[in-house]
């Protein structure tokens, strides 16, 4: 992973860890892309932005910065159990410094079987 792409997705989830999301909404592309990975997709990607806001500052919850495949990636831990293993992943892609698609893996926890992540130094 680059060193831009592995400061962006720090300060990616930096900003979602501390509840920032006006300047999360500032690193948008006007046409960014949502999408939540789901077993049986339903279409309904621009009306699960309100899961944006329900996941951070939950006390059981524990992001950090990390590279999925060697793509950037905000990793999802649950706080109350190993660190270890994360309970799902979300992909970030960027152009230039605006956010262009959100990758949400929270409902196809599955995948975690398949991947290889590593830490990022934090």
């Amino acid at each position: 992973m680059s060193d831009s792409d592995r400061r962006k997705i720090t300060a990616y989830v930096h900003l979602f860890q501390s509840g920032d999301f006006d300047a999360i909404r500032a690193m948008l592309a006007d046409d960014v892309k949502l999408d939540l990975v789901k077993p049986a997709p339903t279409g309904r990607a621009r009306q699960d932005w309100p899961l944006f806001h329900a996941l951070c500052g939950r006390d059981e919850m524990a992001v950090r910065p990390r590279a999925v495949e060697g793509q950037p990636a905000m990793l999802v831990f649950d706080s109350t159990g190993p660190m270890d293993r994360p309970a799902h992943f979300v992909l970030i892609d960027w152009s230039e410094s605006r956010i262009i698609e959100i990758r949400d893996f929270l409902f196809a926890p599955y995948v975690l079987e398949a991947i290889d992540w590593v830490r990022l130094g934090t």
